[in-house]
């Protein structure tokens, strides 16, 4: 029997888990119907509320699982996917040696991801306004991996929504930040400006860290409009292409894969 763990950050915010729960109970009711006896599908978190993933990999195992496919609910390849994620599943290999464990590529490696944050800024944009612009907002990371992941979305935004100009404003480690970047497309003669947070829960990042940024920019430019979407995680844009990520990991054969899907 495989199983599946939809791994998250986590938040200490009430709530915060609310989309995770949403995609766990989607792709559990569209697996029904796969096979015999479909992949249980599990969310966990990594840090952060409950279950955590040893709790959701013991579960599993005790109900028989013999692999467990593991799929971060992230979406950039930074310190917990590349770093911590690995170790800890190498701890529960050891722990659990008649369970093997199959780790799953970040949701930004799948090719149609930026699609699904394109179709978020879509209805918050007029491309006929020459004073329109798009502010993508992300974490930051100090992992290469996750910095060339941003690159890639940046890039291709830029090319599916031209003439609109884009950027992509960062709320820890990496420049510009948001307020930064938003003063810069002011700057450029935007006065029309979408703000799309790229962020999957609904923690104080979203909550309270964007909206105070952008708070303060509206302070700082009264004569722009600033249309602020939903966040990525409260949209159901993800659904499809976690549905296909889970359904490739449950195809690899466990035999051809490393423990932990990455190496050592």
């Amino acid at each position: 029997m495989d199983g599946v763990l939809l791994v998250a950050h986590g938040s200490l915010r009430a709530g915060s888990d609310t989309p995770l729960c949403a995609v766990v109970a989607e792709l559990n009711a569209a697996r029904k119907g796969d096979r015999t006896e479909p992949p249980k599908v599990l969310g966990c978190f990594l840090n952060y509320g409950e279950p955590l993933l040893e709790a959701g990999f013991a579960k599993l195992a005790a109900m028989g699982a013999t692999t467990v496919r593991v799929q971060p609910y992230f979406l950039f390849g930074g310190q917990y996917t590349r770093r911590d994620l690995p170790q800890r599943l190498r701890a529960l290999d050891r722990r659990w040696p008649a369970v093997g464990s199959v780790l799953g590529p970040e949701i930004a490696e799948h090719p149609a991801w930026t699609r699904a944050v394109m179709e978020l800024a879509l209805p918050a944009i007029d491309p006929s306004d020459p004073e329109q612009g798009c502010l993508f907002v992300v974490h930051g990371s100090r992992y290469e991996p996750a910095v060339e992941q941003v690159r890639r979305m940046t890039g291709r935004l830029r090319e599916v929504l031209s003439p609109v100009p884009v950027a992509t404003g960062y709320l820890d480690v990496e420049q510009p930040d948001v307020l930064t970047a938003a003063s810069n497309l002011y700057d450029e003669g935007i006065r029309r400006l979408c703000v799309v947070p790229v962020l999957l829960s609904a923690g104080r990042h979203t909550r309270e860290d964007v909206p105070r940024a952008i708070g303060l920019f509206q302070h700082r430019h009264p004569d722009c409009v600033v249309v602020l979407t939903d966040h990525l995680g409260e949209t159901t844009f993800l659904t499809p292409i976690l549905r296909d990520l889970v359904s490739k990991a449950i195809d690899l054969d466990s035999a051809t894969v490393e423990a932990t899907g990455m190496p050592a």
